[in-house]
């Protein structure tokens, strides 16, 4: 019995040996000396407390970079080169290296710190600001014509909307617009009813009234009383008012040319058909696909896929849900346009597209290219000091930025930014990859050790056995 123990000890002093004492590795194979290790621990620990004040991010962490290049602005020509925003649009480079979400994107000085920035997706949408307005003339009569005045107090903004909120439910209240530039002569703006009505669980509401842009500084609203009240005289309050803007924001496209396959035949649906592979030579977002056909006259049913990688890093095709009927068609006579496929955006290098032939002679495509909103970074012109800056990306543990100037930046920019042109990518010579865990560059470690594991147990187990055997021999033995 003390033997099998002491072989466990033995064995247990042995694993310890050949675990603990092993150099941890970076990820281009170099040992990481220990103190180097020590001080890693340090730095994580002191960044646990850091201050954002004080935080620092260092370069070596991204390893990848594109030059910034920004024109020069003339301080004698223009009234705003002082601090003018400037702008680039991201390229495939970027899309290639950086994460997904584009988190990691810094934006270095020549000097080490960081500018903050805002990344704009220029889709098309529709934007609702509510304007400050100061608020007299009150007037709630117990009956008869409700009134009040807004003041914008300035008359350079334009607005096209006010929201009326009053007391009371089930109600229809004639109401009418009307703007000022001096609060004396009144300009009808809109006019209408405010609603909210309620029935058989259903609800009527009508609170917004629409008119022609317009930069009245002052805003007259009256409110009817409903002649129509249930319980006879329409007692009611205003509750708010408000002046809005809606802006639709026109958005911006980055096209990307792709390569397109030799014909692939395939089978579509059972039937006869051709596959193509259309590659933008990096991943990059894409929402809308136009396809070029050489031929006059067709019309095939079409199935689009896009690559990703699965689990164990091998390219799979998905299918894609498009926006469009899945036919391709163009009859003779018709002008040669492109075939436009829509759908739900995607960060993809390759797409893939299956035409079903059918008897039908196959299709001659002649050029595809995939488009998606364009990624605008905005930030402030720094001074000329702190110039040349870098874009640093391709770093995955970096966390999310969320600058107070990108919160802050309003969706539509009343001064155009100074447009920048960015380099291509290149590896930062000045990379540290982060270490790796001994465990993790030799993952067969583990085998090792819970084979040994194994062989200790039923070492253990032999021994036990064979003691167990001789007390029962040496008990059953006749005195």
């Amino acid at each position: 019995m003390m033997r099998g123990i002491l072989f466990v000890e033995q064995a247990a002093v042995a694993l310890l040996t050949v675990v603990f004492p092993c150099p941890v590795h970076s990820q281009d194979g170099h040992v990481v000396p220990d103190e180097a290790i020590d001080g890693q621990v340090q730095v994580a620990v002191a960044i646990e407390h850091e201050s954002p004040e004080t935080m620092h991010e260092d370069q070596a962490r991204w390893p990848y970079f594109s030059s910034i290049e920004i024109p020069r602005v003339d301080a004698a020509t223009s009234a705003d080169a002082t601090l003018p925003l400037v702008d680039f649009f991201l390229t495939p480079d970027v899309f290639q290296h950086a994460e997904p979400d584009l988190s990691d994107l810094r934006i270095y000085t020549v000097d080490g710190s960081t500018i903050p920035y805002a990344l704009r997706i220029l889709s098309v949408k529709s934007v609702r600001d509510v304007l400050p307005a100061a608020e007299f003339n009150r007037s709630e009569p117990e009956d008869g014509i409700h009134e009040l005045t807004l003041d914008l107090q300035r008359d350079d903004v334009e607005h096209n909307e006010i929201q009326v909120e009053t007391t009371g439910t089930d109600y229809r209240r004639f109401v009418t617009i009307a703007g000022s530039t001096d609060a004396k002569d009144w300009k009808l703006l809109a006019s209408g009813f405010v609603i909210q009505w309620t029935s058989d669980q259903q609800a009527l509401l009508q609170h917004t009234f629409s008119y022609p842009n317009s930069r009245h500084q002052y805003l007259r609203v009256q409110v009817t009383p409903d002649p129509q009240a249930v319980e006879g005289m329409d007692e009611f309050t205003f509750q708010s008012v408000s002046v809005l803007r809606q802006l639709n924001v026109p958005g911006q496209l980055v096209t990307t040319e792709a390569t397109i396959s030799p014909r692939e035949p395939t089978r579509n649906y059972g039937t006869p058909g051709s596959r193509w592979i259309l590659d933008f030579g990096s991943p990059v977002p894409c929402d809308r696909l136009e396809v070029l056909v050489a031929d006059d006259e067709f019309a095939r049913d079409v199935t689009l896929e896009a690559e990703s990688l699965n689990d164990t890093g091998q390219s799979v095709f998905y299918p894609l849900s498009v926006n469009e009927t899945s036919a391709w068609q163009r009859q003779r006579g018709e002008p040669s346009v492109p075939m436009v496929l829509t759908f739900s955006e995607i960060l993809s290098r390759r797409l893939r597209v299956t035409v079903a032939d059918y008897r039908n002679k196959p299709l001659t495509l002649s050029s595809a290219r995939g488009s998606a909103a364009a990624r605008q970074i905005v930030f402030e012109r720094p001074d000329d000091s702190k110039l040349p800056l870098k874009l640093y990306f391709g770093n995955r543990e970096a966390e999310t930025a969320n600058y107070d100037f990108a919160r802050n930046l309003p969706d539509v920019l009343t001064v155009d930014p100074v447009r920048a042109s960015v380099r291509e990518a290149q590896a930062n010579p000045g990379y540290v990859p982060p270490p790796v865990a001994f465990t993790e560059r030799f993952p067969w470690l583990i085998y090792v050790a819970l084979s040994i594991a194994s062989l200790v147990l039923g070492a253990v187990t032999l021994n036990v056995s064979k003691a167990a055997i001789v007390l029962h021999d040496t008990a059953s033995t006749p005195t």
